[in-house]
């Protein structure tokens, strides 16, 4: 229940809608207790026609002493239906106006939920991302989060109004039914044994539930994402199997967990009945019809809401097994954040380097060992290597994407750990070798950096790094919508828009990842040398497996399993030999 109390949390801030509609349930309550005096009126007329006399209930003695007029008491028999008519519209008033202030409460809960569990994913580290799947935590911010609605309007609602709806019936059963009431009421208490009995098993089974929804959904991301390896292989047919055993597995846990829920009804109607039926048949040989019509309807009152609290405990469980997929994610720590203390770096950059860092992403499977780089301003740094030879991972650890296991990297002297992550990153611009492009217009991918940049520096960023010519034959030009992941555009394309957004957000420091990987070889040439342009004034970094691509670097360092193994200019390294001229040979001399 303490994940339950923690979701309630998110309901304190509504606290006056909720005031007006717990005021609307105490009304309503109260108006739906009178439902069985309308009903008494009402028999009462049938059998008097003209006029309705209060009387006929010896069970309450005190009843004449308190209103001695009551005995006397007739009512023209035109109020009847007038009677009937307010009942329901006061009932129906209140129910209304309770109903959609706790919809209104759920909604807000619900949104505030997803915008603290977005915003808490957004800034978790890498290595969190790393042990999950994208798919999953889509089905927590969506069908997890969609799961706690219920238990904060219905269960909220019920615990409040139908307990009070118990409290203002209950009496009017007595009144109605004296002594044959208790046989009713002493039943009351068994109601809770099916709710107890079944309610653990169903919490467990929402949990699992939920957890392989979350396999569909990232399953589902998967293969639509991979699609056009999936028809490349013809494996359609191999993808649907796969699809329709984990959906199996789902709608085998929800139709169990159907089955528990439905069955709570018909049990706490089962025990109900026996009560009712011990109280009807004393009533039917002992009262007067009148009383008898507004006893049964006092019951029939008082067991509804019993069979809603019964469904309260279902969604207390199933929200429950949801909350605690949000909160999983919610009580997730970043491993990467700012220290206290942390200052916000403003400085021109002269020099960054890497002093004995070592870094592993599974405990004793080293993937930097021992690493020492100093890169000066205006300098280009190239490294090459084998793949998995640690190069993206040596860039990574300057944006702080994760924290060197030993050793520093240091900008202008001081530990990148002592600096803000936002002054930190916003002083890097990154062209990764996979391209990154979000569904919105091409203007506002290419000034993802600076969001607040004219037209006119986006089409200045997009002619350096020659996009220009392709955007503006668009029909929209740069309001053009990409699209999903930017797949309209060719990945040449793609790759020149990203070069772009780095150009425009113009930065101290360069990270070139294979930047121009996906061009052709005219493209590649025009895009070079706008890099070699962008290149002046700052720090670059770049990572490259096409040597053709860093031939003119001044400083080139080689890596091979996670160690810079050889350094120097290209024509210094082909001297050397080693892992450098065994590249070159691979690439160039086939």
């Amino acid at each position: 229940m303490d994940i339950y109390k923690r979701l309630l949390g998110y309901v304190k801030p509504y606290r006056w809608r909720l005031a007006l509609a717990f005021l609307c349930m105490l009304a309503f309550s109260m108006s739906n207790a009178l439902v069985s005096v309308a009903i008494y009126v009402i028999t009462k007329g049938f059998f008097q026609k003209d006029h309705v006399v209060i009387d006929n209930i010896p069970h309450i003695p005190y009843l004449s002493k308190l209103f001695p007029q009551i005995s006397s008491f007739a009512l023209p028999i035109i109020w009847v239906p007038i009677i009937l008519v307010i009942v329901f519209i006061l009932r129906g008033f209140f129910d209304y106006i309770s109903n959609y202030q706790m919809s209104n409460v759920g909604i807000l809960a619900v949104r505030k939920v997803r915008d603290d569990l977005y915003r808490h994913l957004v800034y978790l580290s890498h290595d969190f991302y790393a042990k999950g799947r994208t798919g999953d935590f889509l089905s927590r911010i969506t069908n997890d989060v969609g799961q706690i609605q219920g238990a904060i309007t219905d269960v909220i609602t019920d615990l409040v109004k139908q307990p009070m709806v118990l409290i203002f019936n209950i009496p009017f059963i007595f009144f109605w039914g004296g002594k044959y009431a208790l046989i009713a009421i002493l039943i009351f208490p068994l109601v809770a044994i099916p709710i107890v009995l079944l309610g653990k098993q169903l919490r467990k089974l929402t949990k699992k539930m939920q957890e392989r929804t979350g396999d569909i959904t990232s399953f589902i991301g998967e293969t639509l994402a991979g699609a056009h390896i999936v028809k490349s292989f013809t494996s359609e047919e191999r993808e649907i199997h796969r699809f329709e055993e984990i959906n199996k597995s789902v709608f085998d846990y929800f139709r169990r967990t159907i089955k528990i829920t439905i069955i709570q009804r018909p049990l706490i109607e089962l025990i109900g009945a026996v009560g009712a039926a011990f109280a009807v048949w004393f009533g039917i040989k002992y009262l007067p019809a009148e009383r008898f019509a507004a006893f049964f309807i006092s019951l029939y009152i008082c067991y509804e809401p019993l069979k809603k609290i019964s469904k309260v405990n279902s969604t207390i469980q199933q929200s429950i097994a949801a909350g605690q997929r949000i909160f999983e994610v919610l009580d997730s720590k970043p491993t990467i954040c700012d220290k206290p203390g942390a200052i916000s770096f403003d400085e021109p950059v002269r020099e960054i380097s890497y002093e004995h860092v070592d870094f592993f992403y599974e405990t004793d499977k080293w993937v930097l060992k021992d690493i020492e780089v100093k890169a000066r301003h205006n300098e280009v740094i190239a490294f090459v290597g084998a793949s998995g030879s640690g190069k993206t991972t040596l860039v990574s650890l300057l944006l702080r994407f994760y924290d060197p296991i030993k050793g520093s990297i240091k900008i202008n002297g001081r530990d990148i750990r002592d600096l803000t992550l936002p002054s930190l990153r916003g002083m890097i611009g990154i062209v990764s070798q996979e391209t990154v492009l979000f569904n919105c217009t091409i203007r506002e991918n290419i000034a993802y950096g600076r969001p607040d940049a004219s037209l006119e520096d986006v089409k200045r960023a997009a002619e350096i790094a020659f996009a220009d010519h392709f955007i503006e034959a668009l029909p929209k030009g740069y309001d053009t919508p990409l699209g999903d992941r930017g797949l309209k555009l060719s990945g040449g394309e793609r790759q020149r828009i990203a070069i772009a957004r780095a150009l425009l957000k113009d930065p101290p420091i360069l990270v070139l990842d294979e930047a121009t990987s996906h061009l052709d070889t005219q493209s590649e040439k025009e895009v070079q040398g706008a890099l070699e342009n962008l290149m002046k004034d700052r720090t670059v970094f770049v990572i490259a497996h096409r040597l053709s691509t860093i031939q003119k670097a001044k400083n080139i360092l080689v890596m091979d399993k996670g160690r810079i193994v050889q350094q120097g200019t290209s024509d210094s390294l082909l001297r050397q030999g080693g892992v450098y001229k065994n590249l070159y040979d691979l690439q160039f001399n086939l």
